[in-house]
């Protein structure tokens, strides 16, 4: 239920991938405002922007008790009429118009086109997209989106950015029962000042997810912790120290930006596009975009399923030209089609480990814990693999969003600051 008590949020702790952090004043100014620890719970949120979905999560006025956090898509849109849409409303927008709607565009944030290695991976990312990316304007990638009516618009990612940011707080109004007031600061975020927020800080995934476990209420101190995240197209770990009990520090990171759950689903639809032309003799191939879109999402079905069921079934009606398809898929299966797909997600962890080792020089690194986080951590063969990586450590699995760790530092900061301000006050 809506509360109807809170206080104006003030503050704004955004959160985003190390991977796009490569031009950080794309989206913030190099000063930063004033110290987030200034700003009760109920007075600061966590914002994520994702690839896939974007989440944003709080506290109550100044209840810590009482946490909410709430996502939706990445996706922004345009209709015909000039409103705006984001969020669901502009995914369901692309079956209208798919040229007027874009989506998985945060991984061109800070993207100068001008320079060779950032121009060659923003190719690998335009490869993947339904729409134009036009770099005529400036250095700076723009997204082309065209309505019905024929009209062309050019938008620059920080304005895209700021559209869902904007609708994140529209939906954290929504949840809490109020507006939210703006600080009118001039230092604040492009994409923050957009939506009336001012940005405090800035969180390295791997951290807030540490948080969000509570690693550091258990580790010890200068312990180690792995944090790994695969997510539908990225994949990425992290070695983190636990420094003093208060902060952590990055030992090693290791991600590939091009890697993740969409290649697990693209190994069931290769199965299932051949098991079809032999046979039913149909071939689904790249001209059949309307069959491959159902079958992807059939597939992506089947491997959520196969998390926690060893059999699932593969079903979509009316494929291709009238053939119904409704095949069994088995665990091991799914396995042997990704078995190679797996052990790059090993390597991964391999790397960034070999990164940490450094450190210790003529010591053997100790890893205390390893989180997972993101849907594909949760494919049991994932999990099985990363604990004999790791001589049988359990691994942490955490299902809860990573804006929640955010929000949980922010409540960290405020209480440390309070406690000793009233240490202070006692002495005097």
């Amino acid at each position: 239920m809506a509360r109807q008590d809170v206080a104006p949020v003030r503050a704004l702790v955004w959160l985003l991938a190390l991977a796009a952090l490569g031009k950080a004043a794309a989206l913030f100014d190099q000063e930063w405002p004033s110290d987030p620890a200034m700003y009760p719970p109920g007075r600061v949120i966590a914002v994520d922007l994702g690839n896939t979905n974007s989440c944003v999560a709080g506290y109550g006025s100044g209840q810590t008790q009482t946490m909410f956090q709430l996502c939706i898509p990445s996706w922004v849109a345009f209709a015909d009429d000039g409103a705006v849409l984001v969020g669901e409303d502009a995914r369901n927008h692309a079956a209208v118009n798919p040229q007027a709607t874009v989506s998985g565009f945060k991984r061109l944030l800070g993207k100068r086109l001008t320079r060779v290695f950032e121009r060659e991976f923003a190719q690998r990312v335009k490869e993947n997209l339904s729409y134009k990316v036009d770099v005529e304007k400036d250095v700076w990638p723009h997204i082309q989106v065209t309505t019905s009516d024929g009209a062309v618009r050019l938008l620059g990612l920080e304005k895209l950015t700021a559209m869902v940011v904007a609708k994140l707080k529209e939906t954290a109004e929504a949840y809490l029962g109020h507006r939210q007031r703006s600080p009118g600061t001039p230092r604040s975020s492009p994409a923050g000042r957009f939506a009336g927020f001012e940005a405090m800080s800035v969180l390295s995934e791997p951290t807030a997810a540490a948080n969000a476990y509570g690693v550091d209420e258990h580790l010890r101190d200068e312990g180690n912790v792995v944090v790994l995240h695969v997510g539908v197209g990225t994949a990425e770990a992290s070695v983190l120290t636990l420094v003093d009990g208060v902060y952590y520090e990055a030992l090693g990171l290791e991600n590939d930006p091009f890697f993740g759950g969409q290649d697990f689903d693209r190994r069931i639809m290769d199965h299932f596009v051949r098991l079809v032309r032999n046979k039913h003799g149909k071939d689904i191939g790249n001209d059949r975009a309307a069959a491959l879109d159902k079958l992807r999402t059939a597939c992506e079905r089947a491997k959520k399923t196969l998390s926690h069921q060893d059999h699932a079934r593969v079903t979509v009606e009316s494929l291709v030209d009238g053939v119904d398809l409704a095949e069994p898929l088995t665990r091991a299966e799914f396995e042997e089609l990704n078995h190679d797909l797996f052990l790059k997600v090993v390597e991964l962890v391999d790397k960034v480990v070999s990164q940490a080792q450094v450190y210790y020089m003529d010591s053997k690194l100790v890893i205390d814990e390893v989180v997972l986080i993101g849907g594909s951590t949760m494919i049991p063969k994932v999990r099985e693999l990363v604990r004999e990586y790791f001589g049988g450590t359990n691994n942490k699995e955490l299902n809860t969003r990573i804006t929640v760790g955010a929000a949980q530092y922010s409540n960290w900061t405020y209480s440390k600051q309070r406690s000793a301000l009233l240490a202070r006050r006692e002495l005097s």
